[in-house]
């Protein structure tokens, strides 16, 4: 048995030819598996809050904006004026 460079290099080229498939769909899984387990620990952690309070909930609004938001319409309300005209319009007419 003779165990020299030439040998080893010879088998494992011949192993390589002989389960590359097999070994590159192993790599790929293996590889999105170990991705997916890294960014599933990633959001897992960053939905802690750690005890931070949010300090941006004081939200205002003037009285003009009120006035706006009391006049619309909700879905019940006839709208008058959003009615579309009868038949069809040309659109390249001018």
């Amino acid at each position: 048995m003779d165990i020299s460079l030439q040998t080893i290099k010879t088998s494992v080229i011949a192993f390589l030819h002989r389960f590359h498939i097999v070994l590159f769909v192993v790599i790929t899984i293996g590889s999105l598996a170990a991705a997916i387990l890294l960014l599933s620990t990633i959001i897992a952690s960053s939905s802690e809050s750690n005890g931070y309070v949010s300090t941006s909930n004081n939200a205002t609004f003037d009285q003009a904006t009120i006035d706006q938001i009391n006049q619309l319409k909700t879905n019940d309300q006839n709208a008058s004026s959003a009615l579309p005209q009868a038949g069809r319009t040309n659109p390249f007419v001018e």
